[in-house]
């Protein structure tokens, strides 16, 4: 499962599941929820999110296009 938490309102966006998520999958359901976003898409300023080799360097674009920064977690980090 793929999911955004607006830590501001604590709003929970379900972007999407599935068992075998892929690089184009996760970037494309990243590129669903800015869009859902509309014009409060420029509010997100920090993603953070693990180092799953599913989060490519386009998933990562689709945000540092409207200025986002990324924060990975630490290695190893299991929450």
């Amino acid at each position: 499962m793929l999911f955004f938490i607006d830590h501001g309102t604590r709003r929970v966006h379900i972007a999407g599941t599935t068992r075998r998520p892929t690089g184009p999958w996760i970037t494309q359901r990243a590129r669903n929820y800015l869009m859902d976003l509309g014009d409060h898409a420029e509010s997100v300023k920090f993603l953070i999110r693990d180092r799953g080799a599913y989060f490519t360097d386009s998933f990562d674009a689709v945000f540092q296009a409207i200025g986002a920064h990324f924060l990975p977690t630490r290695p190893g980090y299991r929450g």
